[in-house]
């Protein structure tokens, strides 16, 4: 489990960038994201498949994660937040694509 969780760190880390160890988690629970159906996609879907591919891992790992029993001394929780941070950046990533 401990590299399971490691690699999950690893992989927020990466989407993130340098960012990633200047910001805090945030201090509130993590909030849950609905995945998007296929007919709904926006058209930019198909220019970013990265992204939207990173997008899924990552809330595939926040589910699981969120599953998990065992808090890790904190650390599972602070994981999730990262991820929605992630989450976030992603998104705003595709909002600039936009433009």
């Amino acid at each position: 489990m401990n590299k399971v969780l490691m690699s999950l760190l690893f992989g927020a880390f990466i989407l993130t960038g340098p960012g990633f160890a200047q910001t805090p988690p945030p201090a509130q629970g993590p909030a849950a994201s609905a995945p998007v159906p296929a007919t709904a996609r926006p058209a930019h879907h198909d220019r970013n498949p990265e992204v939207h591919k990173a997008m899924r891992k990552l809330r595939g790992a926040k589910q699981e994660l969120e599953k998990a029993a065992h808090d890790y001394a904190g650390h599972r929780v602070a994981a999730i937040g990262y991820i929605n941070q992630a989450l976030v950046e992603l998104r705003a990533a595709l909002e600039a694509d936009k433009k």
